[in-house]
């Protein structure tokens, strides 16, 4: 029995940089509901008054910018700087986050859903899903990856250290794709596990 009867759910998680959001796309290509939580957590940073209060509260008034969002860049350095930081803003954003991807799955008419979650395995969320896949690349490529995307060495170090390492990730998942190569060597993976994965029974 699957969380949403009726419904197939796939958790997607893997380290950063190792590829998720390429993977969330081709889903999306083939007829998949594709949902990610960065963007939904984006979302509720960028809307929800309560949550903005609370980090005006903890952080100070220079949390929102002048346009009166939350500087998420300011955000990063401090929860990436700052473990018991981290894990007061993951206190209050995660539940929501959740609440919202759930509710998503629920009022939807599809029935085909891939859930991108980062931090999958950190917050036990394996029971959700029929289906976990994990990316996996080497912490040499993530690191040159995160420099391309203009993080110092020890910023980009700092959040790989934040999560689990993409070796115990490729462990605990059902499936794993490698995030190392090209976009299309990644995309016949994709593929590849679509095939196998929709020929299987539809779960009850």
């Amino acid at each position: 029995m699957t969380p949403f009867p009726g419904k197939s759910v796939i958790g997607l998680t893997g380290g950063i940089a190792c590829g998720k959001s390429t993977v969330l796309e081709i889903f999306a290509k083939n007829g998949w509901e594709a949902i990610s939580t960065d963007q939904l957590a984006g979302e509720i940073l960028a809307s929800d008054k309560q949550v903005a209060s609370l980090l005006m509260e903890r952080w100070g008034p220079s949390i929102i910018e002048e346009r009166g969002i939350v500087d998420k860049k300011q955000i990063a350095e401090i929860v990436f700087n700052l473990p018991h930081e981290r894990s007061w803003l993951e206190s209050i954003l995660h539940p929501l986050v959740r609440a919202a991807w759930q509710t998503k799955i629920e009022k939807s008419e599809n029935s085909l859903f891939v859930v991108e979650i980062p931090l999958l395995f950190e917050n036990d969320l394996q029971s959700h899903f029929a289906h976990v896949i994990s990316l996996f690349a080497s912490r040499e490529v993530q690191v040159a990856r995160l420099l391309d995307r203009g993080l110092g060495f020890e910023q980009a170090g700092g959040r790989l250290d934040a999560q689990l390492p993409t070796e115990k990730k490729a462990e605990l998942a059902d499936s794993i794709l490698l995030g190392s190569g090209s976009p299309e060597f990644l995309e016949r993976q994709v593929l590849y596990f679509l095939k196998s994965f929709t020929s299987k029974p539809k779960p009850q």
